[in-house]
């Protein structure tokens, strides 16, 4: 499963429980390299980047992976072709 399905199955089969999931980030500016971004901050997403509520454009090749903050776990992480719902 590519990144941007990994996104669409969080957003329209996760949409009761949205506020659980974040986007880790590749982030140059950030101190760590890393960054989260709750999914209720994205707009809207297409083939080639997510789009966040305040205008910020990330490109898709930055996403690390999906994880569930309730339990911290990694529910898609680029290189695994599957989405872990369990």
């Amino acid at each position: 499963m590519n990144i941007r399905d990994a996104i669409n199955r969080v957003i329209w089969k996760e949409k009761e429980r949205i506020s659980e999931y974040v986007l880790i980030i590749k982030d140059r500016i950030s101190s760590t390299g890393i960054s989260e971004i709750p999914f209720e901050n994205i707009d809207k997403i297409d083939r080639n980047y997510i789009y966040l509520n305040d205008d910020t454009i990330i490109p898709m090749h930055r996403v690390l992976m999906i994880k569930r903050k309730t339990d911290c776990k990694v529910v898609w992480k680029r290189g695994d072709d599957k989405f872990s719902e369990s």
